[in-house]
């Protein structure tokens, strides 16, 4: 019983780890995250001083940022179940 939990509780941790990182891809309609755009605003490149305003317009879409955690899951469980399903065939072949 504990397995699935801890298993689980893996791909929702590497999910919303792998959606934190993706704030690095910018988009071009001016926000960052992939596949959405859940991290809007941002301060100028450097060079140029930053002024509160700047720092006031970051803003963050949760829902965007939800659904970036779920693809991001739903990913990592494609993974393991395409990698589980591989082993179990592999091991099938070998018992013959």
């Amino acid at each position: 019983m504990t397995r699935p939990i801890f298993l689980w509780s893996n791909i929702i941790l590497m999910g919303t780890i792998l959606t934190l990182a993706s704030v690095l891809v910018g988009d071009p309609r001016g926000g960052y995250g992939f596949p959405f755009a859940w991290k809007t605003g941002g301060c100028p490149p450097p060079g140029i001083t930053i002024t509160e305003p700047c720092l006031l317009a970051i803003g963050r879409d949760w829902l965007s940022f939800g659904l970036d955690v779920l693809i991001y899951i739903f990913i990592g469980y494609a993974v393991l179940l395409a990698y589980s399903k591989y082993r179990a065939r592999k091991k099938f072949a070998g018992i013959r």
